[in-house]
């Protein structure tokens, strides 16, 4: 008896280490980078030219208006939060006056900096990703609220979708010149995290470009298979390019989000998510406009809008509904099944609660809608 207290002390030491280890809190705040998947209102509501997610009838599903979203309703950045336990973190744009020491509050979640239309180069001459990063750099040197203890315990999403790619083949560029442009834009991407981890963040979540060829068309039935040569190599070399990062970057934790394959397991299995129609906008533009949410001269809208908008995917030509988002971040959050495995769409991780667990972090699944 007298032998076992003796060794009670120790053992009293040993469960205090690891009761600290599973001790796990929030993190401090979610920064945003990439084009329109992730902008959460960085389009000039003012400007007629570019304020499509600010007009009726986006935000149809949630928050029951327009709020900036190239959506029916929430966009992966807003699950991002509900996952992280956070609000989802302001846009820079509704930064207003961008007067640091006035704005402290409204940034202690996070800022998004993402722009619709951005890409790694100018692809649709909208602001690139690396002068999005020079943006937080401005804040972070005129705020004291971004000490280094708080951006190391911060997550960070870069999701530039594959503006790049897009635009070119909008300009009748070739397969080939597609080819040509696919290192210098993972080249541009792994620069964007290099710079965000000399300003102190850590935590990164790279995700893959969107599935080209799968965007809706009248009579379309299947993806376009012509652009998956692009598409194989973007995924190979970024996957590889960030395996590189964690080896040469001290106390980086990094995860690749694959949306390629979550786009294809979706469309390979929609009845398991209650999608129909899966090259069918939801709201379909009429009278030969570009663009979802146009009217005409008198105010009457040129666009019509889906009865089932929870069973559907799109939402317009280019963008998931609030239900294609919440599929997309299910699959990231907890993988799917098949045959006797868990399939997983996160590379450097199981799937990103696990990820964040490891890095003592809460976390929290998606919410049912």
């Amino acid at each position: 008896m007298d032998a076992m207290f003796s060794h009670l002390p120790f053992l009293i030491i040993i469960f205090c280490l690891f009761a600290g280890r599973g001790v796990a809190d929030k993190a401090e705040a979610l920064f945003v980078f990439g084009a329109s998947y992730a902008d959460t209102g960085n389009k000039d509501p003012y400007n007629q030219s570019i304020n499509q997610p600010w007009r009726r009838p986006y935000g149809l599903t949630w928050p029951g208006y327009p709020a900036g979203r190239f959506s029916s309703g929430k966009i992966q950045t807003d699950f991002w939060g509900d996952i992280l336990g956070l609000p989802a973190p302001i846009a820079y744009e509704m930064l207003k006056s961008h007067d640091c020491k006035a704005s402290a509050k409204k940034m202690r979640h996070g800022v998004n900096f993402a722009v619709g239309g951005s890409g790694i180069f100018r692809a649709y001459g909208f602001i690139t990703v690396a002068e999005q990063v020079k943006q937080l750099k401005e804040l972070i040197g005129g705020s004291q609220g971004f000490d280094s203890h708080k951006l190391s315990r911060s997550v960070v999403l870069i999701s530039a979708a594959g503006n790049d790619y897009e635009s070119l083949a909008s300009r009748n560029g070739s397969i080939e010149e597609m080819i040509d442009l696919v290192r210098p834009v993972v080249s541009g991407t792994i620069d964007v995290v290099k710079e965000l981890y000399e300003s102190g963040l850590r935590n990164f979540v790279v995700s893959n470009v969107d599935r080209l060829g799968c965007y809706p068309e009248i009579g379309k039935t299947s993806c376009d298979s012509k652009y998956d040569e692009i598409l194989a190599l973007h995924t190979r070399l970024l996957k590889e390019s960030v395996e590189s990062l964690r080896s040469d970057l001290r106390e980086l934790s990094i995860i690749f989000s694959d949306l390629v394959s979550a786009f294809n397991h979706i469309f390979s299995n929609p009845a398991q998510f209650g999608l129909v129609d899966l090259f069918v906008p939801c709201c379909a533009e009429k009278g030969g406009v570009q663009m979802c949410g146009e009217v005409d001269e008198i105010g009457r809208p040129l666009f019509e809008v889906c009865s089932n908008v929870e069973e559907r995917f799109r939402w317009d030509s280019g963008h998931p509904t609030q239900r294609g988002w919440h599929a997309i971040m299910s699959l990231y959050s907890n993988g799917a099944k098949g045959d006797n495995k868990t399939i997983s769409f996160i590379e450097g991780a199981p799937n990103v609660i696990a990820w964040l667990h490891s890095l003592g972090f809460v976390a929290y699944s998606v919410p049912t809608l």
